[in-house]
């Protein structure tokens, strides 16, 4: 079976080279997805209406992993995010949090500071599941 790290790893790949349609095969299909601003994206189709709404303002989106960090049965990626418009780029570093569960990618949130990531993960933990940091 594959390792955690290695599907996280899949998954920041695939965006990377074939965008969000290409990264969707490694969520499952109820992932739970949430932004950094808090917002609640349900499903595929969540997801791709995220990613829409930058496209729809005339906005391109980018997301860089910088590490990779085990947390029982999550992946904390430390990582930036880059918005390109015609008024210019900003960028911020950001905390990722992927939950698998059954082989995929179950819930994946954004976070501005690592200790925010990590209570995420508390919250969110599974029963008999205990999150490290």
């Amino acid at each position: 079976m594959e390792g955690s790290h290695d599907l996280v790893r899949r998954l920041w790949t695939a965006y990377r080279e074939g965008g969000v349609e290409t990264a969707l095969a490694l969520l499952h299909p109820d992932v739970e997805f949430v932004a950094v601003d808090g917002t609640t994206y349900d499903g595929h189709d969540g997801v791709r209406s995220f990613f829409k709404s930058f496209a729809d303002q005339g906005q391109t989106f980018e997301a860089s992993p910088y590490s990779f960090e085990g947390q029982g049965d999550a992946v904390l990626v430390a990582g930036h995010r880059r918005i390109h418009s015609a008024e210019g780029t900003s960028g911020a570093y950001l905390y990722f949090v992927h939950v698998i569960r059954d082989g995929s990618i179950a819930r994946l949130s954004a976070h501005a500071t690592r200790e925010a990531a990590l209570g995420d993960l508390r919250r969110n933990e599974l029963p008999g599941q205990r999150a490290s940091g």
